[in-house]
């Protein structure tokens, strides 16, 4: 093409661009989707780096359909948006949570509140802006899109921007709780003790030394018995809860759709397994959330227990507790494994329990003794104060466990799965980012009968 063909093209689109009928098509279709997240971005930490550009393009199609179908399709890109935000604050990559899409039967997401809310909040503006777009139809056919997608990059780059000391960043080198600490089943096997492998949902890594404390003190019952050195460290992490597991469990990173394929796998409960050790598991939600009654044996476990099996082991379980994840009781379940791990005291065993109840959204403890909400309370964000006091009954199950007089030896690990999904920026600000907390309680008995 001639320089001159060139010059004309440009002559043309330069008044295009600049055209009132184009910046109207980036104000109702760059601004206005995202208005109420611009506002909302001071108080809450909101990841959108793809649904500002999909808003433009969904005005870019909807002139070329009835009017009609505008009222579908923004809301339903209100609902991405939304579930793009979730699966940010939930640390779910694409993958998986696309796939996490066929367990949502299974969740009673009406009895959150703040889920209804904030449903009902994206699809009412994906409403809006469909009516918005009906009333300036006519004025913006044929507009030019390129100054709203600008408009969209901006907006996407000004969220990063503000979000970004919350932003996941890829984690520099793999850990785990048991590589940081030398865990070897041969090792293990020779000593012969018991290990008891507790993974807290959405333990994340408390930045004050006083709020973190409040979940080591309750370890101190199990420390006065003499028994015990305890130890306590950061580590990286990646994914969500399953990406969790992954490390944990089988030293790398990934989550449960790596351990589908193949009979088995080399992981840590089966190593355990091949030392003599019986690998038992717990959870108090559904075998069938994220498919663990399919890979849990395939890592090794010999035993998994869930609430499918534990429900019918009568009046122990009769309980429910959490909100859209509800289940078993935590609580419940501590004293199913402290009985487990005293029944047949010369079997060694490796237990992995995965906890439940302080899944967010939360059910908050009624009078607790950390005060929440109060003049008095012990952390002053009511969120993390809430969660805080929730943790600590997982701290006082273990703990009532590891003092048990009659418990063989057992090294105790409490681990948190990924960092703590909050959407306030104020409760977020709580924690050390991109980082999980771990303890170990290292038992300093010897076994009988080993030298």
């Amino acid at each position: 093409m001639s320089s001159q063909g060139i010059s004309a093209i440009a002559a043309r689109s330069v008044p295009s661009l600049l055209s009132a009928k184009a910046w109207r098509f980036a104000l109702v279709l760059g601004v206005a989707p995202n208005l109420a997240m611009l506002l909302v971005l001071p108080f809450y930490v909101v990841a959108r780096p793809l649904s500002p550009l999909l808003y433009v393009l969904a005005g870019s199609l909807a002139p070329r359909a009835r009017p009609v179908l505008a009222y579908l399709l923004f809301p339903l890109i209100a609902i991405v948006d939304l579930g793009l935000v979730a699966m940010a604050v939930f640390n779910l990559p694409f993958g998986t949570a696309i796939q996490s899409m066929r367990y949502m039967a299974s969740l009673d997401l009406t009895s959150s509140v703040f889920y209804v809310v904030v449903f009902g909040f994206f699809v009412a503006n994906g409403v809006a802006i469909a009516c918005l777009f009906n009333r300036n139809r006519k004025v913006l056919q044929g507009a030019m899109v390129l100054p709203a997608v600008l408009v969209a990059i901006g907006v996407a780059s000004l969220e990063r921007q503000v979000n970004r000391p919350f932003l996941k960043q890829p984690a520099q080198s793999f850990e785990s709780a048991l590589s940081i600490n030398g865990v070897d089943p041969a090792a293990l096997a020779d000593a012969g003790r018991n290990v008891l492998f507790v993974m807290v949902e959405g333990l994340g890594a408390l930045s004050d030394p006083a709020h973190a404390a409040i979940l080591s003190q309750r370890l101190q019952p199990a420390l006065d018995t003499g028994r015990y050195t305890l130890s306590s460290g950061l580590s990286n992490f990646e994914g969500s809860t399953t990406g969790a597991e992954s490390r944990e469990l089988c030293g790398q990173w990934g989550d449960h759709t790596d351990y589908l394929d193949q009979a088995t796998y080399d992981c840590f409960p089966a190593a355990m397994a091949d030392v003599g050790y019986r690998t038992i598991s717990y959870h108090g939600f559904s075998q069938e959330m994220f498919e663990r009654e399919t890979w849990y044996p395939r890592i090794g476990f010999q035993e998994s227990h869930f609430i499918e099996g534990l429900a019918t082991a009568g009046d122990r379980f009769a309980r429910r507790c959490g909100s859209v994840f509800a289940g078993l009781c935590d609580k419940d379940v501590a004293d199913a494994i402290r009985d487990r791990l005293l029944k047949q005291p010369t079997e060694r065993k490796f237990l992995y329990w995965l906890t439940l109840n302080t899944h967010i959204p939360y059910v908050r403890k009624q009078d607790g003794d950390l005060k929440c909400g109060s003049e008095a309370a012990a952390i002053a964000n009511a969120q993390v104060c809430e969660l805080t006091e929730l943790w600590a009954d997982v701290f006082d199950s273990v703990a009532t466990i590891a003092k048990d007089p009659t418990l063989p030896p057992t090294d105790i690990f409490i681990v948190g799965d990924h960092p703590t999904p909050l959407w306030s920026r104020a409760a977020a600000g709580h924690f050390t980012p991109h980082k999980i907390q771990w303890y170990l309680l290292r038992d300093n008995r010897d076994v009988p009968g080993r030298e």
